[in-house]
């Protein structure tokens, strides 16, 4: 059970890293234009020690697609997998999201691009150490905001970062607060 976890993992990133290849060998414009469609994957990752003397560690990953309606306007979609590493129990868990966001450039190599996304878990008991969502499982709505600052590398593929702010709404409303990194292309 464990080896099929971690290749699960291992195939969607090379998934994501495919597609952003390809995504970036495509023509397009700048970005931001009316009529694209990008595809990118948000991550995060973390190892720490806890109070209680187990060593603890996750990894998520965002992969998911947007569209610009108009120009700088987007929506789009996209499902999420976290995985933890402590000593004992590795649960998995897997959401799925719908986002709106508006891509503000500020350079021709520098832009923001904030997102608002609803996303609903439909995994296990995830993080409740490292996160404050799903802590027992009460928490299945998530409502977040993020801002990442991209940089514009080639045409068609960009990296980048920002805040992350995120309400888990349930029994009690949980706050969580992070910095994520990004990469993608667009066609």
């Amino acid at each position: 059970m464990q080896a099929n976890k971690w290749q699960t993992l291992a195939a969607v990133a090379g998934i994501m890293v495919s597609a952003t290849a390809g995504a970036q060998a495509t023509g397009g414009g700048s970005f931001g234009n009316t009529g694209q469609i990008v595809i990118s994957t948000d991550a995060t990752g973390s190892l720490g020690y806890s109070t209680q003397g187990s060593g603890i560690g996750f990894i998520s990953l965002e992969p998911g697609a947007d569209y610009f309606l108009k120009q700088n306007l987007s929506v789009g979609a996209g499902m999420q997998l976290r995985a933890a590493f402590t000593e004992g129990d590795d649960p998995v868990g897997f959401g799925l999201n719908a986002r709106a966001g508006y891509n503000i450039p500020l350079t021709d190599k520098v832009s923001v691009w904030p997102k608002g996304q609803i996303s609903l878990w439909l995994g296990d008991d995830v993080f409740g150490f490292a996160s404050p969502f799903l802590p027992g499982g009460d928490i299945t709505v998530v409502l977040e905001g993020y801002a990442p600052f991209l940089f514009h590398v080639t045409d068609h593929f960009f990296v980048g970062g920002g805040p992350r702010l995120a309400f888990g709404l349930g029994d009690e409303v949980e706050v969580a607060f992070s910095v994520n990194t990004t990469i993608g292309g667009y066609f």
